[in-house]
């Protein structure tokens, strides 16, 4: 469990009106207050039920509200917003907590936005060639909004050079030395042949050309060539001097022939320094001209002589067309080594870049290396590099979405990497994910600077800062939205700008001074609290945008009045009304046993409410209670079959201790008690049947019927005092809407925390049923209040021998105890006296009550 965060002590100069405490205390003053006083045990006037609302306060429509969305009610997210921007240390980004739907992510970038307007231009950021290693692209930085035009004269740079080298060497001045040089190798190479030639018909040999290769063969007297067998067959001297003249020409040919390769191997080396000579007469100057343009960007030069050389290196493969292959899907015709890739470049007059990334994944936010397959082969290069989320952010700030981010294998890890090291160094995902070898690069590292802004509910913080200890080092700014914010007359005309902001953004049709405060009261509903108002910007939007469509739906309708809220309201409650209304049809066919009429022993109406999705609506259920003698325990039903929370578990052992504390002091309890919801097949949790669950109790304990009239909600404590719960609103529709199924009396109502009156929010029905008397709502803060009120009979006060008065509920419970502790010693004559007298009472109560 968290422990909650330490509250400053407040300090003897704090005690000003200027200092914060006291600022919050006035504006608590401002809230409005009730025309007639709340007492408990007293049914609630109908001024209590909704928030007071005075239209002579409001503008006649929002044409005449200036619109404002400067972080309403989020004085605390924005003064962290402004640590955390004028901090220009490691470390210190933001995670703004706050529910879904109260508009973080909207508010945080519109405020970045205006901030990040006001701040300089981050570079851009291009990936070269490093032709020294290829696998190690080279990261240049240019100043902003250059990366383009850099990239397209580096392209042009080359276009230029290519046209013109195949100018130079498609000149005749280059063909005749290429000719020239080519022809003394040939010159050379036919004399030696022809001196050696010379040298063997003087030995009767001739030199030949056969199969691409010269070699001498023996000859007659006639000049005519002698063929293998011709010279086996000639007399023993002829035959052995011609064999050793033709070994002897042979040696001379094979030395002749190293000779001339050598010669060629110079012609060669000849014909590429021409080359490279012709070469580095164009690229140089043209290049160091380019250099000369772009001196300012530091690193360029050992880059640009890197390039050149590289050309004139490899010129005869450029002319050759060798030098690069041209890919499908890259329509650029400059070879892949001589390109720049641009990865990220801003406009010189933005500001610092403001990035959302919604989808956060790995490669989406550290960008990667992508890779071709040709004819089987995995081929890669530095063009094929993709920036990332932080690269488009770098120098600036990047929001995500925390959830999302946590979803994405290896994301959260990524960003953690990169915030720590303060660089950007892409890693290959599937070699980490698989081992595998396959080909990849490792470019140079950019240097990274942005404040990374996370958004997440309350739960993901803190339950990421629990199992991931780095959090707090790498965000150590928590911006907090709140969810509502108190109501004043200020408060409601900040929260009218808001809604003329909405109307503003989306085009809407104006809303009038009725629709305004329909409008502020379904935020105090929203909020289930008539002093505050709800900053769900999610909900609020979509009401806007349906009353504006109810009221474009009319023929000449100009503005938005409260009938076209209303109508929003109620399609709304229709379309999520689904499962609410599968119960009311269990109840009115009967299949649901719910009582608001009449008594019952040990049964009460428990109020509960149902959350499901977006839909959250008011059911009554009956909660039941049933005694025996035993040991002093209650056993609750649901918390055996596992359908029962621990919040819920947690009450039960409250109203034990209750029990224990007002009637087990002096003497043991011997009952059993067991705790049921009826058709309840759903788990259950909450504390705030805690109040109804006791009632029944005493009520079967005593024997003193239950008021079904009457609908119950409330927690407590263990000295019995009512605390407020949630969903109010819901309970006592639900009861109200279950009474009008069943018949108004205009006896039935609900009893309720006297916490909970300042959260009634109340539809318009129920608030005349009040009004006209036909239902209504008893605030009590004791569950002696609620027990009498339920059972029409004092709940009892402790004299000082330790008893209740026996026509009092709590002595009729004393007396129910005292005679099961008779049961146990086996006194069972005293044991039935007083049970016949708490019977004979019981029915004088109910032919009372008839």
């Amino acid at each position: 469990m968290s422990q909650a965060p330490k509250q400053r002590p407040l300090k003897p100069h704090d005690t000003t009106a200027e200092s914060p405490f006291f600022t919050h205390i006035n504006s608590l003053s401002r809230l409005p207050k009730y025309p007639i006083p709340v007492k408990a045990d007293q049914a609630l006037a109908v001024c209590h039920l909704s928030a007071p609302q005075h239209l002579e306060t409001l503008p006649a429509s929002t044409r005449h509200i200036k619109a404002s969305h400067d972080f309403l009610g989020q004085a605390r997210a924005r003064n962290a917003l402004d640590v955390a921007l004028s901090m220009p240390f490691e470390g210190y980004n933001v995670f703004a907590v706050g529910p879904s739907g109260v508009g973080k992510r909207t508010q945080i970038m519109r405020y970045l936005k205006e901030y990040a307007a006001t701040q300089s231009t981050p570079q851009d950021w291009v990936y070269l060639n490093r032709f020294d290693e290829p696998r190690r692209p080279l990261a240049l930085a240019l100043p902003a909004g250059e990366g383009p035009r850099f990239r397209r004269e580096l392209h042009r740079l080359w276009d230029s050079l290519f046209k013109q080298l195949k100018r130079v060497y498609g000149a005749d001045r280059y063909q005749s030395r290429l000719d020239q040089i080519r022809q003394q190798a040939n010159n050379v190479q036919q004399t030696a042949l022809n001196q050696l030639s010379t040298e063997g018909e003087a030995l009767s040999l001739r030199l030949v050309l056969q199969d691409e290769q010269h070699q001498f063969v023996a000859l007659d007297e006639q000049q005519q060539v002698l063929t293998t067998q011709a010279l086996d067959a000639l007399a023993d001297p002829k035959r052995s001097q011609l064999k050793r003249h033709l070994r002897t020409m042979q040696d001379k040919l094979l030395r002749l022939g190293e000779r001339l390769e050598k010669i060629a191997n110079q012609t060669q080396d000849q014909v590429t320094t021409l080359n490279h000579e012709l070469a580095n007469e164009v690229v140089s100057p043209r290049v160091q001209k380019f250099g000369t343009q772009w001196a300012h960007v530091a690193g360029l030069s050992q880059y640009l002589k890197q390039y050149a050389l590289d050309i004139v290196t490899h010129v005869e493969l450029i002319l050759a067309g060798e030098e690069d292959e041209f890919l499908p899907g890259l329509f650029d015709r400059v070879p892949h080594r001589y390109q720049a890739n641009l990865m990220v470049t801003h406009s010189p007059t933005q500001g610092a870049p403001v990035v959302f990334e919604d989808l956060p994944t790995h490669y989406n936010l550290l960008g990667h290396v992508e890779q071709l397959t040709q004819m089987g082969t995995i081929t890669t290069d530095f063009t094929l590099i993709r920036p990332g989320a932080l690269h488009r952010a770098n120098g600036g700030f990047l929001v995500l979405d925390a959830e999302q981010l946590l979803e994405q294998p290896y994301a959260w890890q990524g960003l953690k990497r990169a915030l720590r090291a303060q660089q950007l160094k892409l890693s290959s995902l599937e070699q980490m994910l698989t081992l595998t070898g396959s080909i990849s690069l490792e470019p140079d590292a950019i240097p990274l600077q942005v404040k990374v802004v996370l958004l997440g509910d309350p739960d993901i913080y803190y339950e990421l800062s629990a199992f991931d200890p780095e959090l707090v080092s790498l965000f150590k700014i928590r911006a907090d939205f709140a969810d509502v914010l108190p109501r004043d007359a200020e408060a409601e005309q900040a929260y009218l700008g808001l809604i003329a902001d909405f109307v503003q953004q989306e085009k809407l049709l104006p809303f009038e001074q009725s629709a305004l405060a329909l409008l502020l009261q379904a935020a105090s509903r929203e909020a289930e609290d008539q002093c505050a108002l709800s900053l769900n910007a999610s909900a609020l939007g979509n009401l806007l945008r349906e009353s504006h469509q109810h009221a474009s739906t009319e023929p000449r309708c100009r503005h938005i009045t409260a009938k076209h809220v209303q109508a929003a309201l109620t399609q709304r409650q229709n379309r999520l009304g689904y499962l609410r209304e599968l119960y009311w049809q269990d109840l009115t066919r009967g299949m649901q046993l719910i009582d608001t009429q009449g008594t019952r022993i040990g049964q009460i109406n428990a109020l509960t409410v149902v959350h499901h999705a977006d839909q959250a609506f008011g059911l009554p259920s009956r909660l039941t209670a049933s005694v025996s003698f035993g040991h002093g325990e209650i056993l609750d039903i649901e918390r055996t079959v596992e359908l029962g929370g621990n919040l819920h578990a947690k009450g039960v052992l409250i109203m034990s201790s209750f029990l224990r504390a007002h009637f087990g002091r002096h003497q043991p309890l011997h009952f059993s008690a067991a705790l049921a919801f009826e058709q309840n097949y759903g788990e259950i949790d909450g504390d705030s049947a805690t109040l109804a669950e006791v009632c029944a109790i005493l009520s079967a304990l005593s024997g003193c019927p239950i008021d079904q009239r009457w609908g119950v909600t409330g927690s407590m404590n263990q000295l019995g005092q009512v605390q407020p719960i949630g969903g109010v609103n819901e309970k006592v529709e639900g009861f109200f809407d279950a009474c009008v199924m069943q018949g108004l009396t205009g006896n039935q109502g609900v009893l309720i925390p006297m916490q909970n009156v300042q959260h009634l929010i109340l539809r318009p029905d129920l608030v005349q049923a009040v009004a006209d008397k036909r239902f209504s709502i008893m605030p009590v803060t004791t569950v002696d209040q609620a027990i009498e009120q339920l059972c029409g009979l004092p709940a009892g006060i402790l004299n000082r021998q330790n008893r209740y008065p026996k026509a009092s509920v709590y002595g009729r419970v004393q007396a129910s105890l005292a005679h099961w502790i008779q049961l146990e010693r086996g006194d069972l004559d005293k044991a039935e006296r007083p049970a016949r007298k708490a019977n004979q009472k019981t029915s004088k109560a109910k032919r009372a009550d008839r």
